[in-house]
């Protein structure tokens, strides 16, 4: 996602776009229905400092249970953007700190937008905090169904 700098007055400016997520490098079935960015950009004489919000639903498969379910996911970063004669040696997109030239007329912020969203998700995608996941023996989903198979009192435990 590319921003016009000179399309933002001096001062704070918010903005609000809606793009897909195959645009952002993100698989399109995880995130199907396009995702808000909102930026907020305090623009200054020869620095801008932008914060920028994701947020979409995305379709997951829960840890526990396995099953397909819908989330809510909504992040923040922020990156600002200095007007130097040449970028910072070994300047990466992502990095907090970036530079632009003089003339130069858009600001690459789509690593900013994936990240915002990406920097959210859990590392356990559960449908529910009170997931009952599925039994190890017989497979059954708890949250449906009770368990099918004969569970052994504790005398009988090999």
């Amino acid at each position: 996602m590319k921003i016009r700098l000179a399309s933002f007055q001096l001062g704070l400016n918010t903005a609000t776009e809606l793009v897909t997520s195959e645009s952002l490098g993100i698989d399109g079935t995880i995130y199907p229905e396009p995702l808000t960015v909102t930026l907020t950009v305090d623009k200054g004489v020869g620095k801008a400092h932008i914060r920028v919000r994701t947020e979409g639903v995305g379709r997951f498969i829960c840890d526990r249970c396995d099953e397909e379910f819908s989330q809510v996911v909504a992040g923040e970063v922020a990156v600002v953007f200095i007007q130097r004669d040449a970028p910072f040696p070994e300047e990466q997109p992502g990095d907090d700190l970036r530079s632009f030239m003089q003339f130069q007329e858009e600001l690459d912020i789509t690593t900013e937008v994936r990240d915002a969203l990406m920097l959210e998700l859990p590392l356990k995608m559960l449908c529910s905090e009170d997931c009952k996941g599925l039994c190890a023996s017989c497979g059954a989903n708890l949250n449906n169904e009770t368990c099918r198979c004969q569970k052994k009192a504790p005398s009988e435990v090999d």
